[in-house]
């Protein structure tokens, strides 16, 4: 998966760059996910890893999917990453480029892993508390973990706040060496 990262990082800033000089950032990121969505398709990843599918085949199977609403460099992208044979890593190309659109826009993601379904107010004070503490706006998802028993997990990148019983109880077994 870093091997993926790592080769998808230069196609992924290509595209942010584009797209941002022609002002298209936001059409190139919906054109990207559905791209994603598309070649991470099991009938249409086993195509376009087949060697003995010509790549044009690929390229016009996939822009009758996508269709004419892209932007017009979007096309060329596609035809430079067929061309590279870096389909199959468009799914990561797409998280860069979303990444580098949320630094763009100064938004941080946050998941939230809760053992319930959080109330709006309850959902509102988490997403003050974080925009304070990071600067940043919010762009908040749940995940819903039984297992949690009670509190939150707050993950924003690599950062993670553990505030739910499960994790309480497990340093607990820590400090007093319990497995």
């Amino acid at each position: 998966m870093q091997e993926n990262l790592t080769i998808a990082r230069p196609y992924a800033q290509a595209a942010f760059d584009t797209a941002q000089e022609a002002g298209e950032v936001a059409q190139w990121d919906a054109a990207l996910q559905l791209l994603s969505r598309i070649v991470r398709d099991p009938d249409m990843r086993r195509v376009t890893l087949d060697p003995g599918v010509a790549r044009e085949q690929i390229l016009a199977l996939i822009f009758a999917v996508i269709g004419p609403t892209v932007p017009p460099g979007f096309r060329n992208f596609v035809n430079v990453v067929a061309q590279a044979r870096r389909l199959p890593m468009v799914p990561e190309m797409a998280t860069v480029f979303t990444a580098q659109r949320a630094r763009q826009d100064n938004i941080a993601d946050v998941e939230i892993v809760t053992a319930y379904e959080l109330d709006a107010a309850t959902e509102q004070r988490i997403v003050q508390a974080m925009r304070t503490r990071l600067g940043k706006e919010i762009r908040i998802s749940q995940t819903i973990d039984a297992n949690l028993i009670g509190g939150a997990r707050v993950k924003v990148g690599d950062l993670v706040f553990d505030a739910s019983l499960k994790g309480a109880l497990s340093q607990l077994a820590n400090v007093f060496n319990i497995k």
